[in-house]
């Protein structure tokens, strides 16, 4: 484990990160907690070895936050509350044109989500929004990760119409989810993704 303020060799710091990301990534396939506990570890001691200003400061930020973020116990509000104060922090660091400010506005947004899911606090979901479509703004046609942030704002809104019953809410989440699932080919691996966000909008409209 790492020591506060070790020194660390350049390539070490991108080491920790890419494991503490597919350790994640290993939690998502598959759930074991202790891959998801090493990534929050490895994270964390990445970041307090980093002072304030370090150029990759931002990447193991949204790294732990979005760690955190995966976090189902019943006392995930305060891992929530962490994940969105250090994606706020993350944001800071990445302001207009910077070309990873979308990544960044995403995993904020799915953060606020989580945690409105949790609490329930309308100005979590009025936030998220506001991320999500300036994500949007920010990979216009035809650019290829468009898709994704159509699917997010897309469930968003279908989260919205449970809790709202406005039927425009779950009508837009329709018509967002046809235009993604236009823009990827019937090969591409986000595909059942979108399919999946569509058949469900649809299933709510129906009930």
């Amino acid at each position: 484990m790492l020591k506060p303020n070790h020194a660390l060799h350049p390539y070490r710091l991108s080491s920790l990160n890419h494991l503490a990301d597919a350790l994640r990534t290993r939690f998502e396939q598959s759930n074991p907690r202790e891959d998801l506990d090493e990534a929050i570890s490895l994270s964390r001691a990445a970041l307090e070895s980093l002072p304030a200003s370090h150029p990759d400061r931002c990447t193991t930020l949204n790294s732990l936050a979005n760690a955190l973020t995966h976090i189902e116990q019943p006392g995930q509000r305060k891992d929530l509350d962490e994940s969105v104060s250090i994606h706020r922090e993350g944001l800071e660091l990445r302001l207009p044109p910077h070309p990873s400010r979308c990544t960044s506005r995403n995993n904020f947004a799915n953060a606020l989500l989580a945690r409105f899911k949790q609490s329930c606090q309308q100005e979590d979901l009025d936030e998220a929004f506001f991320s999500y479509r300036e994500a949007l703004d920010l990979r216009p046609p035809p650019h290829p990760s468009r898709s994704a942030c159509i699917d997010n704002l897309s469930h968003g809104l279908t989260t919205q119409f449970r809790q709202s019953g406005q039927r425009e809410d779950l009508d837009d989440a329709i018509s967002l989810s046809r235009e993604a699932i236009e823009l990827l080919p019937t090969s591409h691996p986000d595909r059942s993704i979108s399919l999946n966000n569509l058949a469900y909008a649809l299933i709510t409209r129906f009930e």
